[in-house]
Parts: C-alpha cells; structure tokens; sequence
C-alpha cells in the first residue's frame, strides 16, 4: 500500500470534530436549535458590527441560533447519510449475494432486469415523486433514499460474487462438501467487502447531499427538523437583504463536511482498490534517469 497507507490528515481531523459535535450536540449546542426570540432576529456574527457572543453565528429571520442548528444539522445529515446507505448495502448486498451464487437463475435474471430499470431513472427524480406522495419527515427521507440506492449494490456484490466462484479456493471448498450458504458467507462474501467498502465511502456524501437538496426543495424533512439544507433554504430569502449568514454558513458546513468525507473516500478506494492505485500509479511519470556531466574540455598548456 505504500503511500496510499496513510489518512488524509487535515480532513479527517475536521471529519472527526464534526462527527463529535453532531453525537454531542445536546452538550455543545449553546442553545435549543428550535428557540426563535422575534426581539434577536437576524443579529449578525459576533465578529460583525451588532453581534453578540450569545450568538457566535448570529440568528436567522426567526431569531433561532445559526450556531446550534448548524450543530444539530450535521447530527441529521450524518444520520441520514449512514441510516439510508446501510440501507441500501443490506437489501442490495444480500440480492446481489444470492444472484452472484446462483447466475443464470431466474432471480439472477429478474434481478438484474429490476437494477437496469432503476439505474435508468435519476435517484432524485424517484426520491422527489415519492416524497411528494408520502409527504415529508427525517425518516421517510431515510428510507427513501436507502431504497433507491440498493441496485448500485447489487450490481457491485453480484459482479464481485462472479469474478470470486470461479476461483480455486471456491471450487476446492465445494469439492469439500461446502453447504451453498457456507460458500456464500465463508469465502465469497469476506472477498467482496473490499469493493463494498470503496462504494459506500463514495455513497455516504452522496446520501449526505440527497437529503440537503430534498429538504432545500421543501420535501425533505419536517420544518421543525434543524437539517442543513432547509436552513439554507429559509435563509436564502434573506440573503439578498444584506443577512447572509443564514444561509452562507449552514452552506459552508455543509460544504465541509462533503468535502471531507469525499477526501476520505478517496482515500479508501486507494487503499482498498489495487487497479485503481495501479492506474493512478501509471500516471504519474517516471522521474528521468540522472545524466552524466559532458565532460569539459582541457587546453594543453
């Protein structure tokens, strides 16, 4: 693994805050994220002419403390992110698990039918039409987007379950008497987790970012519910008016927390994806050979 061993040290250094501010948020949130005071409304950040340091962030139009519900937000977007993905990794992974050990079945064949029908179709059209029949709420978000992210998974498991039957160690174990379920959960299933872990590395800011964009769009989770992207949303009309730190900072946390994990993700799949080190190692050129000085020329005295 060479270089590609090491974390990324600065983004998770800030992953790991925010994780511990979003599970201790009770204790670190300086207020209830729902407060609203009509008197403190729109108080800008304490380093701005008018703040407070009751309110390091500042209030939005409601008088509510940007600061706690930034803090409260990133407890739902992580919630949301990791719920919804393992979601998706369960129902996707055992499908795929199942068709990958029995190819050429008719589950194989259904299955994949139903995965090329929901890859055709943009997961945000399908989160945003079922949302808007069963209405809004953190967990219906969850749900959601954890069901129409399990074909990705079992694509990946299913293709990884192909290339691993084939292999001697799998045939050497069936010729030993090897009960199917042994085959899939003894040898199959340890070889494919490395690939899986790749994907949801990828996935959770994915996950993350539906959940900000649905709550944005007003069919996320409940208005009481202090997510990130809804508080950018009941910002941003005030964002032209001069009160721009309603939206632009919950948008900067959001923004951070992506990021972060995206560069921990790529992390992962270098450490854990040997053809895609091998392919990023090909890129890189070959330092050149060190010459030798030309030899200078001596005038005879």
């Amino acid at each position: 693994m060479g270089r590609f061993s090491r974390p990324p040290l600065l983004p998770t250094i800030i992953l790991a805050l925010l994780i511990l501010a979003a599970v201790f948020a009770p204790l670190i949130a300086p207020h209830d994220p729902e407060q609203q005071s009509l008197l403190m409304r729109l108080t800008p950040p304490a380093w701005v002419q008018g703040g407070t340091w009751r309110y390091p962030l500042g209030t939005d139009g409601l008088g509510r403390d940007v600061a706690s519900n930034i803090i409260y937000g990133l407890r739902v977007s992580l919630l949301a992110g990791i719920v919804s993905v393992a979601i998706s990794v369960l129902l996707g992974g055992i499908a795929g698990l199942i068709a990958g050990a029995a190819a050429d079945g008719w589950f194989d064949t259904v299955l994949m039918r139903l995965v090329d029908i929901q890859l055709s179709i943009p997961v945000v059209l399908i989160a945003l039409a079922v949302l808007a029949l069963t209405g809004r709420g953190l967990g219906k978000v969850i749900l959601v987007i954890g069901l129409v992210g399990w074909a990705q998974y079992a694509r990946l498991v299913r293709a990884s379950v192909l290339a691993e039957r084939r292999k001697d160690y799998v045939l050497a174990a069936r010729l030993l008497g090897a009960s199917r379920r042994r085959v899939i959960f003894r040898h199959l299933l340890p070889n494919v987790l490395g690939p899986l872990f790749v994907q949801i590395s990828v996935d959770i800011p994915r996950a993350v970012e539906l959940e900000a964009s649905l709550s944005f769009l007003g069919l996320g989770v409940a208005v009481t519910t202090p997510s990130l992207g809804l508080r950018i949303a009941q910002g941003y009309q005030y964002l032209f008016s001069g009160a721009w730190w309603p939206s632009v900072l919950p948008g900067l946390a959001l923004v951070l927390l992506v990021l972060c994990e995206n560069l921990i993700g790529d992390w992962v799949r270098d450490v854990l994806d040997p053809h895609y080190r091998r392919r990023r190692k090909s890129r890189i050129p070959a330092a050149p050979a060190p010459t030798d000085p030309a030899p200078t020329e001596r005038t005879l005295p």
